[in-house]
């Protein structure tokens, strides 16, 4: 029998993130959205990540995301251009996973003050990122609400055309996991309450000061992703945010399930589970534990996606299989022995 984990200290819920209720608000907002496209009788095709609607002959998607508290890390170093950076790939990043290249973006910002430096800040990695994945800013809000914001938020749309299609998930296909850039865009309310209830922000933790580990961008995987489709060596691709692994759901059929072998995690993230006593499962379901994307492919095709990905200068894991599981269970073996269920 392999240990079980009990949960003794912090979760995402306890760090004021009810997922339940999140998934409670997101699908109340998939039902809406069905309900306006009858109404109006506009054909909408569902992706895992976003939906496209037809327009002579294209199918385009607007897709938005934000960069989330995260933004309190950048607010407190004064260091804004990872929050342009982020609010772009994490939008092009998941697009791409339903196989969608992005054509333009526009940004949000809201502010507490008028802060002029971090607005540039913002808009010089807004300009980086759409320029790594030839997407054109297109414009975009600021907006000064010192009764309202307190501190700064920002997020973008971007537009995307599909440009080819994603495959059908089988069992005994074959899980390959991607190596991130730390936290990403994700968990920040909890690693935030862990983490800076210990430490300070220009504290050591992991060898490195602690407000670069929490700074570094989002990975683009967005030109990967779709040299993949187009090669038809992938079938799905999963860009891991929210909800970290449950995410590998979106793209499996009735009656399958994961069966992963997980690597060892970053040492931030295991930091963030020793100093907050956070369960192994709820950092499954909240962080991406070092694995930001996971490619599903025919088994017939892994060593070339394991190249591809090198190629990008990124790591790869052969992590396991779609198994058959009518309960869709995703059962992850971790790498200290452990096994978590989510």
């Amino acid at each position: 029998m392999l240990p079980t984990v009990i949960n003794v200290g912090w979760t995402y819920r306890r760090a004021g993130v009810d997922l339940n209720a999140h998934h409670e608000m997101h699908n109340y907002a998939i039902d809406s959205i069905r309900r306006l496209a009858r109404e109006l009788n506009i054909e909408v095709s569902e992706g895992a990540f976003t939906r496209f609607l037809s327009l002579n002959n294209m199918q385009l998607t607007l897709h938005v995301d934000g960069v989330g508290t995260k933004s309190m890390i950048a607010l407190a170093t004064h260091r804004f251009k990872v929050l342009g950076w982020d609010c772009v790939i994490g939008n092009t990043n998941d697009v791409a996973c339903d196989n969608a290249k992005p054509l333009a973006v526009v940004d949000y910002v809201a502010l507490r003050d008028n802060d002029v430096d971090a607005v540039r800040g913002v808009i010089d990695g807004i300009i980086d990122a759409s320029s790594k994945v030839n997407a054109m800013l297109l414009g975009g809000e600021t907006a000064i609400m010192p009764d309202l914001v307190n501190g700064i938020d920002v997020a973008c749309a971007v537009l995307g055309i599909r440009v080819g299609p994603t495959g059908n998930v089988k069992t005994s296909d074959v899980v390959i996991g991607v190596s991130s850039n730390g936290l990403h865009m994700n968990g920040y309310s909890l690693a935030r309450r862990v983490l800076l209830g210990k430490y300070r922000l220009n504290d050591q933790v992991c060898g490195e000061e602690l407000s670069n580990l929490l700074l570094k961008p989002t990975a683009d995987y967005s030109g990967l992703i779709l040299d993949l489709y187009d090669s038809r060596l992938i079938k799905r691709a999963v860009h891991v945010t929210g909800g970290a692994f449950t995410k590998l759901r979106r793209v499996l059929g009735p009656g399958q399930g994961l069966s992963l072998e997980m690597p060892e995690p970053p040492c931030i993230f295991q930091e963030i589970q020793s100093v907050g006593g956070v369960d192994w499962g709820e950092m499954y379901r909240v962080f991406n534990m070092g694995v930001g994307l996971v490619l599903i492919t025919d088994p017939n095709n892994v060593d070339d996606v394991v190249k591809a990905v090198r190629r990008w200068n990124l790591n790869p894991w052969v992590l396991g299989m779609v198994t058959e599981d009518y309960q869709g269970v995703l059962s992850l073996n971790l790498w200290n022995g452990l096994r978590v269920k989510i």
